[in-house]
């Protein structure tokens, strides 16, 4: 199997391609390293074909995509805050590059898994199922949303085999941003955690590894043809819950400080459809995790 993964210098990108060479696939990289972490470029396995390619640019994706049976669209910008400041970068990433994407697909012939985002629940008042109705409250979600209805449309007019997967909080190894990744680096400083509000928001963090699993499954699976599934953990954590796990093993202090705008309170998935479709289960949890990170640092 050939496969072009965007994005592939990036946090997920990079567990993948080290997955999918693992797995002996062919592995072209699409990334224009502009947030790609020299952590993630140190570990790209040299099997992989790595292109300095921006998915702003459809020749030079033309050029260089070649005959790939799988296309995993990762590549986009994932700052909330950011995006309501970057309008129009985010659009012309998100977006416009997402098409330009599904343009190459349809030209090869190549199935398209791509990674949208539990941003486009927006708040939620009870655990998201895929048919709940989207409404982003930040401007990253809106473009996440209408990336998801252009792999809709590119499936219904054009035929292209395509699944879409709704990411939840994801964490890991070099994980380039999130609040996991922020307690614990502030943690191995000796500072303190800083929660925004009251602690209570509920968020559902989903394991690296099991956001590959999910990926390659999709790939290969044909159950899932046309449709969009949540990945995600299906366990509820408060960030307080995260916050004391951390302080548990490392005896930090925890401070809190007002409530952040475009935070949302609650955010948990139903995870029944892509188990059913993609025969697949999450392995790890995030405070397992979290407790064998520390304690191995």
């Amino acid at each position: 199997m050939r496969a072009l993964v965007t994005g592939g210098a990036g946090f997920i990108g990079g567990h993948l391609v080290e997955k999918l060479v693992e797995r002996d696939w062919d592995v072209i990289v699409f990334d224009n390293f502009e947030r790609a972490s020299l952590e993630t470029l140190r570990t790209l396995p040299s099997e992989a074909e790595l292109r300095r390619i921006d998915i702003r640019d459809p020749e030079a994706m033309k050029r260089y995509a070649g005959d790939v049976d799988v296309i995993f669209h990762l590549a986009a910008l994932t700052d909330v805050v950011e995006s309501e400041v970057k309008k129009d970068e985010y659009w012309n990433v998100n977006v416009v590059g997402t098409e330009n994407v599904l343009k190459i697909a349809k030209d090869v012939g190549a199935k398209l898994v791509f990674t949208s985002s539990a941003a486009v629940y927006g708040e939620l008042n009870n655990v998201a199922r895929e048919d709940l109705k989207p409404n982003p409250i930040s401007f990253y979600g809106v473009t996440k949303l209408e990336c998801e209805k252009l792999c809709m449309r590119y499936y219904e007019e054009y035929g292209i085999d395509i699944v879409v997967l709704r990411l939840f909080n994801v964490f890991g190894e070099r994980a380039q941003g999130g609040v996991v990744k922020i307690f614990l680096e502030r943690a191995r400083e000796g500072k303190p955690l800083i929660i925004y509000g009251d602690g209570e928001a509920v968020r559902d963090f989903i394991y690296v590894g099991d956001v590959v699993d999910a990926l390659i499954k999709a790939a290969l699976s044909g159950k899932a043809s046309g449709r969009i599934l949540n990945i995600a953990s299906g366990k509820p954590t408060r960030v307080r819950e995260l916050a004391e796990a951390v302080v548990k093993e490392t005896g930090v202090k925890i401070i809190y400080e007002s409530e952040r705008r475009w935070e949302i309170k609650f955010s948990l998935a139903d995870i029944s459809l892509a188990k059913k479709l993609l025969n697949w289960n999450p392995k790890i949890y995030l405070i397992d995790w979290i407790r064998s990170s520390l304690r191995s640092s």
